[in-house]
């Protein structure tokens, strides 16, 4: 069970972060903003620790008392999950999707978006790949979420 748990998450997670760089990527010359490459420095470390740590859990099996172990959940979570799951993914894409095509004030778009860091949709490609990447995080939040539940159940039978 917990190996097929790592595997879920540990794909989504790179799915997640494949996407991202490429988001990024086509975002950065699209928009004439190279400062938007710099999540190429998050995202393809943990492209490559995910894949190292995945298939050292294969080799050796999920310790889960393994510092290894800790690394990855602490690494999955704060960079995959919260940082380009649910913030990049989720608030960045999804939302502001469903606000500015439901109509919401440009004051609020404004507000909750503020440029230029923010770009309102206006190519598809762009908004296409960005809320991919909520769409990504949503079974990956869940999976890693039912990870944890593992984990606490293992250790209370202990």
């Amino acid at each position: 069970m917990m190996k097929q748990e790592v595997t879920t998450v540990s794909r989504l997670s790179v799915a997640l972060m494949v996407l991202t760089s490429i988001h990024h990527a086509y975002g950065a010359i699209r928009y004439n903003t190279p400062w938007r490459l710099h999540i190429l420095m998050i995202s393809i470390p943990v492209i490559i620790f995910t894949i190292i740590f995945y298939y050292w859990f294969l080799k050796k099996g999920v310790r889960t008392g393994s510092p290894f172990f800790w690394v990855y959940l602490v690494l999955t979570f704060v960079a995959s999950v919260a940082l380009i799951g649910l913030f990049e993914g989720v608030y960045n894409h999804l939302f502001k999707n469903a606000l500015f095509y439901t109509g919401a004030s440009s004051q609020t778009l404004t507000y909750l978006f503020p440029p230029p860091t923010y770009e309102m949709p206006n190519d598809f490609w762009f908004e296409f790949t960005g809320m991919l990447q909520g769409f990504v995080a949503i079974p990956l939040t869940l999976s890693f979420i039912r990870l944890i539940r593992h984990l606490l159940t293992k250790d209370k039978k202990a």
